[in-house]
């Protein structure tokens, strides 16, 4: 009986949990918002589990509008990835590509959770709706707080937070730019 080549695992549905989150962008005044997460005194991004059936899309979007109160949408970013183009090839090689504007995962996280486990997080570049009402957030859970770019990466309580905030700045500045 033959394996792959490649090093695999594999988790029952018992076993792990998919998640979605934004970073968060305030566009007209240049800030990310930051989540005090107050039982623990951390600072961390808006994320949380996907539904039965829901896509990550809109969970990363849901989650986000609950925990902050905020109208946001998916913001289309340039993007090297291994996504497959929508144009339909027999053989076409497993490889990145850059894609001009589009809203897919910047970046998957993976953490180790009990008894073997493993979570999956999705991560999103989003976008304020600027100009919609606010509404309620968990605000016995959060404060949430708009930073300039580099006060987000000083607040961040964790490093992973830091790259990821990093890398969609970066996102978003090369991708308004063009």
């Amino acid at each position: 009986m033959a394996t792959s080549r490649f090093e695999t695992r594999m988790y029952a549905a018992e076993n792990f949990v998919e998640s979605a989150g934004t970073v968060l962008f305030r566009l007209s005044t240049q800030e990310v918002c930051i989540l005090h997460l107050l039982q623990r005194d951390e600072y961390i991004l808006p994320k949380g589990r996907r539904n039965l059936g829901e896509s990550r899309r809109t969970t990363a979007t849901r989650e986000t509008t609950e925990e902050t109160g905020i109208p946001c949408r998916l913001l289309p970013v340039n993007l090297v990835s291994r996504v497959c183009p929508t144009i339909e090839t027999e053989h076409l090689p497993d490889e990145a590509r850059f894609y001009k504007g589009i809203c897919e995962p910047i970046l998957v996280q993976t953490r180790n959770v009990e008894e073997g486990g493993l979570k999956l997080i999705w991560w999103f570049v989003a976008a304020v709706n600027e100009g919609e009402p606010v509404g309620q957030h968990e605000k016995d859970k959060f404060e949430v707080e708009f930073y300039s770019y580099d006060k987000a990466l000083e607040k961040l309580t964790f490093k992973d937070d830091r790259e990821l905030v990093n890398k969609a700045i970066e996102l978003v500045n090369s991708s308004i730019s063009c």
